[in-house]
């Protein structure tokens, strides 16, 4: 959102955000976690917790889709943050989601009132006041974010914006924002007499979810009739002005688990419903060492290249040993002496103490010490957007290889690219069978090994030059990789495991987009993600001028023009940090 578009907002919520965007990374981190401990807290449910800007829980992503819930993280103030997390947590606490979705109507828009009412109707059950004011804080803001994309300018627009402060000053008992109570009284006025019973029926249903739903979805088909005679009389839907970005104020949405699923509350395409992801032809796909594609002499060039373009950026190796020396080893207890006179009682000696009362060698010396048993594993996106950034990735990836290869951490250097553009041999032969939709990834994906488990870093030195081959960087699959990445890790054995992945944006890949649907391939990525959790890996998602966090729950951003200096091995080495202490490293 371009805070310039924001109409009014006081002195005070200008100065929060203002603030809110000079948070570094840990400060944003503290926040989250933060934040995520105040849901736990006001929901009563232990497992719930915070992806990016999402709610988790035990199974996966959380099917909470009002508009209201998601604030921009760089733009919102700690104020509206909170609300937005209090929120959250009370439809945690007050809605059965299960109850609630088996409820939803088949009309996109009917499901997004109906989504919106059951929020409006959980916040209205806070007994707290200071929950209460959060709450009307981070509705005053989505309000003024609203009015800046300038949606209201519509007739559909100022339908749903009205229906919808009206309907939470009706369930709250509170009063409309002063931002928007003008604007609407004209429209409140139009809709009063068809509207007035409706919302008597929401407010005295409020306290029952099972007693509200009926009278939500009567209340749902009006706005979509009215809707309808908009769409009839005047032949628009809601569309902002040109220039403004409306993503975070789009009222016709989804309602569903993933925020990438397909219209109608599938997480998959048409076509493949049912089947999950799906491959059109693997037989094309590849898996290479660099070394089988790069010839030695060019890599050897590749490498004096890399030398030269990166040698005043690099970030020396000690600085990182030392502050990832505590968490890489994992804590063992080591048996120093038997047979002594004080210690810990040694079960073994048990027999001497019936047989030799007076016998005190019953002991041994017992010492916790660290033993590296943890392997990192660095998944490369090739995809041809990455081409500027190949120097400064080999240049990031040279200081913190060789640091982990001094910590006797296993690493591995892998990348993900396709073997042709639009779909290759895959495509080809897909045309020929008359071009079915719904068929699943569609081109021959090409991994690649830049360093395996099983050579040092000394020995990969000139095999990671290869990041500069940059006819190797076409398209990305992502979800795909990453489950590869993974069963790489599984196979070395490791007690703990991080996979670090580093991506400058969403997967993307047009022919699998033009059979499918666009958010096919992010679909999938997320649901990989989803499944392949678990308490001994941690997966780190490494944004290159974005924010991936919408994927990675731990997710980091970094400046593409400053790879591989100290500032940005730093933010990999927090994190790396970050994801070890959490798996039981000695921070």
């Amino acid at each position: 959102m371009d805070p310039s578009t924001r109409p009014r907002v006081a002195s005070g919520n200008r100065d929060d955000a203002a603030r809110s965007r000079s948070r570094s990374a840990d400060e944003q981190r503290r926040i989250d976690r933060t934040l995520a401990g105040v849901m736990r807290a006001l929901s009563g449910d232990p497992d719930l917790d915070r992806w990016g800007a999402r709610p988790i829980g035990a199974h996966g992503r959380l099917p909470l889709n009002a508009p209201h819930l998601y604030p921009s993280v760089a733009d919102a103030g700690l104020s509206s943050l909170r609300g937005a997390a209090d929120a959250m947590a009370l439809r945690m606490r007050h809605s059965d989601l299960g109850e609630h979705r088996s409820a939803l109507p088949d009309s996109t828009a009917e499901r997004l009132v109906v989504e919106v009412l059951e929020q409006f109707r959980c916040e209205a059950l806070a007994d707290l006041p200071g929950v209460r004011q959060n709450l009307a804080q981070r509705h005053t803001e989505w309000c003024r974010e609203f009015l800046g994309s300038r949606l209201h300018e519509t007739h559909q627009g100022i339908l749903l914006l009205t229906i919808t402060v009206v309907a939470r000053s009706t369930l709250t008992g509170e009063p409309i924002s002063e931002d928007c109570v003008d604007l609407v009284e004209a429209t409140r006025a139009d809709l009063a007499a068809d509207m007035g019973g409706l919302l008597v029926r929401l407010r005295r249903t409020r306290t029952s979810q099972s007693a509200f739903l009926p009278a939500a979805l009567d209340f749902a088909a009006f706005v979509a009739a009215r809707m309808a005679e908009n769409e009839e009389q005047w032949g628009q839907g809601v569309r902002p002005r040109r220039g403004v970005t409306a993503s975070a104020f789009s009222l016709v949405l989804d309602v569903s688990e993933s925020p990438f699923a397909a219209p109608g509350g599938s997480s998959e395409s048409p076509g493949t419903a049912g089947r999950g992801y799906a491959i059109w032809d693997a037989s094309f796909d590849t898996t290479r060492h660099i070394a089988e594609v790069v010839r030695p002499a060019q890599l050897r060039d590749l490498r004096r290249q890399l030398d030269e373009q990166t040698q005043d950026r690099r970030a020396p190796v000690a600085p990182i040993i030392s502050r990832l020396q505590p968490v890489v080893a994992a804590p063992v207890e080591v048996c120093d002496l038997e047979d002594g006179e004080s210690g810990v009682l040694d079960p073994r000696r048990l027999s001497r103490l019936i047989t030799s009362p007076g016998e005190r060698r019953v002991f041994r010396d017992v010492t916790t010490t660290g033993q590296p048993d943890t392997a990192v594993a660095f998944l490369l996106d090739c995809s041809g957007s990455m081409k500027p950034h190949a120097a400064g990735i080999a240049a990031l990836l040279d200081g913190l290889v060789t640091a982990l290869d001094r910590l006797d951490v296993v690493t591995e250097v892998l990348g993900f690219t396709t073997g042709a553009w639009n779909g290759g041999r895959p495509k080809t032969s897909w045309q020929r069978s008359g071009s079915p939709t719904g068929i699943g990834r569609l081109n021959e994906i090409d991994h690649l090994v830049f360093k395996d488990s099983a050579t040092t870093a000394r020995r990969a030195r000139f095999d990671l030059a290869g990041l500069l081959k940059l006819s190797l960087y076409r398209e990305g699959v992502d979800g795909e990789a990453v489950r590869w990445a993974l069963t790489r890790l599984d196979r070395v054995g490791a007690a703990r495991t991080v996979l670090v992945v580093v991506s400058d944006g969403s997967p993307a890949d047009g022919a699998t987009a033009e059979a499918n649907d666009e958010d096919y391939l992010a679909r999938d990525l997320v649901a990989t993600i989803t499944a392949e959790a678990r308490p001994d890996r941690h997966l780190i998602g490494v944004g290159l001028g974005c924010d991936v966090s919408d994927f990675y729950q731990s997710a980091i951003a970094l400046d593409p023009e400053t790879l591989g200096d100290r500032a940005s091995t730093r933010a990999v080495v927090e994190a790396l940090r970050t994801a070890l202490g959490r798996h039981g490293g000695q921070v």
